[in-house]
């Protein structure tokens, strides 16, 4: 039996007990809001697929994940922000070489009046991961098919429920390699950076082995403590913050994925992820090894963030609200990646 087969079963074991007995019992926007994150993990089963052969950069398993993000996205009434949904860009690697990337980025207007000169919601996640190595997969499922299928999650419920605000959508490429498309989106945006309110990034939030999801960001930003952690607790999720003060060294996410090329620019941020776990990095990094009603529940934390995020943007100037970037100690930014 196939890893895509195997991870399938075991999603429909754990939740067709809730459809049964619970959904029948509920009203029709929360069995509404359930099916939209259900079909999160049928994307990350997607993604993490045998087909999709790790999604390395610049290979035929990333050209078919790029495809079907694309296909998902125009479901979801998303279109290009300028031109394509897909934006290339060169970058060096480590040792030197050039290389090509790919980004895909989406946006859908909000409902406001005025919403095409108001600040903007970013959302992102890193859709590549490592391929194949000596023969072997890495599946990234949790490396970061799931970041992946919760910003489609939100793009859904948005599509239902437009933001008030003018959402924007960027599936990053070649993350794994220096953060290198979202520094490329940085040093070329698709609009201009001082109009991005807020950017929500994704990396790695399906693992919550202890049933624990961070939140990082909020020591530069603190009005995100407050407005955020009301949501501890969601469907059992436990939503903790840290791993973003600079002190900590390499335990302080701020310089581990493309949240910071944003931060950089000024833009305050909230990244949510788990801490490492065995199958990081790893072949092992499967779909069958994500509890679903972790992951299921974090989707739905993070929705009911974007929409506090949404809303307090009205009235919030979170840029005026970060400590001075200097002082965060990111000078020195490694080429990271998580």
């Amino acid at each position: 039996m196939s890893r895509i087969r195997q991870a399938l079963r075991s999603l429909l074991s754990s939740l067709l007990p809730v459809f049964a007995i619970g959904l029948a019992h509920l009203p029709v926007q929360a069995t509404e809001s359930a099916a939209l994150t259900a079909q999160a993990m049928i994307d990350v089963n997607k993604l993490a697929s045998e087909e999709m052969a790790g999604r390395a950069t610049d290979s035929k398993g990333s050209a078919l994940a790029r495809d079907y993000i694309i296909s998902r996205l125009q479901q979801l009434g998303l279109t290009p922000c300028k031109d394509d949904f897909v934006h290339e860009f060169e970058f060096q690697t480590r040792q030197g070489a050039s290389r090509k990337g790919k980004n895909i980025i989406a946006c859908s207007p909000g409902s406001m009046n005025g919403h095409a000169s108001a600040p903007v919601l970013a959302i992102t996640a890193h859709y590549d991961h490592l391929g194949e190595k000596a023969g072997k997969i890495y599946y990234g499922a949790d490396d970061n098919a799931s970041g992946v299928a919760a910003v489609l999650a939100i793009a859904a419920a948005m599509k239902e429920n437009p933001s008030q605000h003018d959402l924007m959508v960027i599936l990053f490429d070649a993350e794994e390699m220096g953060l290198s498309g979202s520094r490329a989106f940085a040093a070329k945006p698709v609009m201009d950076m001082a109009r991005i309110g807020m950017n929500m990034n994704f990396d790695m939030i399906a693992r919550g082995d202890k049933g624990e999801l961070y939140a990082s960001g909020a020591y530069h930003t603190p009005a995100l403590k407050n407005l955020l952690i009301s949501l501890d607790g969601t469907q059992g999720v436990k939503l903790k913050f840290g791993h973003d003060r600079p002190e900590q060294g390499q335990d302080d996410w701020t310089k581990q994925s493309d949240h910071l090329p944003f931060f950089l620019a000024g833009v305050p941020h909230i990244y949510f992820g788990v801490e490492d776990h065995a199958d990081y990095h790893q072949p092992t990094d499967t779909a069958d090894k994500i509890n679903p009603q972790f992951y299921l529940g974090a989707v739905d934390l993070l929705t009911k963030a974007s929409y506090l995020l949404d809303q307090a943007m009205l009235t919030t100037d979170f840029r005026n609200k970060s400590k001075d970037l200097q002082a965060a100690g990111v000078a020195g930014a490694n080429k990271g990646g998580k």
